[in-house]
């Protein structure tokens, strides 16, 4: 059995004829959908790749993309998706930990992808070029049926960055992605009739684990931003009477700041998801009172799906993240890891049927990286009358706009400058991004380094969104 993949199969079985996917002008019906995966997995297939093989889509939001990911569920491929924002140097030891085989690339990452395709056994293609793999594959013929996989097979592979700055693999198997997309079926009441807005990237876990997949198993209809234009969104929502969607408390500030009159005439929102850092009740009170909508705080992480929720017509407490979820088992605990009673902070742990059961480590899932069979997710966090509060983080991370942006790894750019003695990386408080990052450097003696310097050294070798805002 291939859990998810049925997924894909039976909603084109239901419905056949029914618009799945949305791309601008473009767009397939379910049956167009699943022949469009199967016709590229039996590609891959043919092409020399085998179940278990990483392969990798790096760009921004796009249909081939969400072809992509279903053709390797349906093959048994693992997907490991690929920021488009990292430079090489960002980029390689990722490529080091994950042996991908196979990266299918845009025009916006070509240059970083062949910067570093002498130095690691992929191969490389771009969906713009139309005598490139993935279109050939389209246009051959269709594939078999689902390569069969265990409940504990990998199907995605999702990069996130320690305390450290080294990126973690976070595997996500086939359990883990079929109860959570049931679990966001069943708190937001997904049906065949939802239009779910894409808003975020494609190559973090929240679109299309936690937004397509979902969407896909109940049967609705998906609509994708190449990225995110507050204009463009509103535009969609209206055009395509969206129902549903997730975002980052950034966007929801950005919409209540600048669309407020655009969201007045938006009727059809039903219910959106929002996760990625502490969501303010007044936020919320002024979210729902222009939409109509019900607005669903999330906490979670890429490892731990969806540790604590709200769920439609459920209770919830302000400020709070809603319950701890059922698809997880969840503590808070001591510095010591002894579990501390209802009312008193510490740290957030969880493990179950939406948690990673290891990291990845030498091409497989290594449960000696869990020690004690718990992700430790490094928030602190409270237990008010059983509903969860999130107070703090253990960890030294700054979220800026929803984003992850690890100190250490900033730092030791920044301390690549011959004239830098020490660098700290410090987030500052900021209403519509929630946290920016400040950098604070010491020369060495008698040595000279501008603010210019730094930024230009730090552009270079990181994303953009982690080049601290001050020097």
């Amino acid at each position: 059995m291939n859990i998810v993949a049925q997924f894909l199969r039976q909603s084109a079985a239901r419905f056949p004829h029914k618009v799945a996917l949305v791309d601008g002008e473009r767009s397939f019906t379910y049956t167009e959908l699943y022949e469009a995966a199967s016709r590229v997995a039996a590609g891959m297939h043919a092409h020399g790749l085998r179940p278990g093989d990483r392969v990798a889509y790096h760009g921004n939001n796009r249909w081939e993309m969400v072809v992509t990911m279903l053709a390797a569920i349906h093959g048994g491929f693992v997907l490991c998706p690929l920021n488009v924002m990292l430079r090489p140097a960002e980029l390689e030891y990722i490529l080091q930990l994950s042996d991908i085989r196979l990266i299918l690339t845009t025009r916006e990452g070509e240059a970083n992808v062949h910067a570093l395709s002498g130095r690691f056994a992929f191969e490389a293609s771009s969906y713009d070029d139309p005598q490139g793999l993935f279109a050939r594959w389209m246009a051959g013929p269709a594939g078999g049926h689902e390569t069969q996989r265990r409940p504990d097979d990998v199907v995605a592979l999702f990069f996130t960055s320690g305390t450290t700055g080294s990126p973690k693999g976070a595997p996500l198997d086939q359990e883990f992605i079929n109860h959570l997309a049931h679990s966001w079926t069943i708190a937001c009441r997904y049906t065949p009739d939802d239009v779910y807005l894409v808003m975020t990237p494609m190559f973090w876990a929240v679109a299309p684990i936690h937004g397509i997949l979902p969407i896909v198993l109940a049967g609705g209809r998906i609509v994708l931003m190449n990225r995110f234009n507050l204009d463009q969104a509103c535009a969609l929502m209206e055009q395509h009477g969206v129902t549903c969607l997730f975002m980052v408390p950034t966007l929801c500030t950005m919409f209540l700041d600048q669309k407020a009159d655009a969201l007045r005439r938006i009727k059809t929102l039903r219910v959106c998801g929002v996760g990625g850092s502490p969501l303010t009740a007044e936020t919320v009170h002024a979210f729902e009172s222009l939409t109509g909508a019900r607005l669903l705080n999330t906490y979670g992480l890429t490892e731990a799906g969806a540790i604590a929720r709200e769920m439609l017509d459920a209770p919830r407490r302000p400020g709070c993240a809603g319950t701890p979820g059922g698809t997880v088992e969840m503590k808070i605990v001591d510095e010591h890891g002894n579990p501390v009673p209802p009312g008193t902070p510490g740290e957030v742990l969880a493990r179950g049927f939406t948690a990673i059961k290891g990291y990845w480590r030498n091409g497989a899932v290594d449960p000696t990286t869990l020690p004690d069979g718990w992700v430790h997710t490094g928030d602190v966090a409270v237990l008010e009358e059983g509903f969860v509060r999130i107070l703090d983080r253990t960890k030294d991370m700054i979220i800026t706009g929803g984003a992850n942006i690890y100190s250490a790894e900033v730092e030791r750019v920044i301390a690549l400058h011959p004239q830098v003695l020490a660098a700290a990386l410090i987030g500052i408080p900021d209403r519509v991004k929630g946290e920016l990052a400040v950098a604070y450097v010491v020369p060495r003696a008698g040595g000279a380094v501008t603010a210019d310097e730094l930024e230009a050294l730090c552009r270079d070798r990181l994303a953009a969104y982690k080049v601290p805002r001050r020097f």
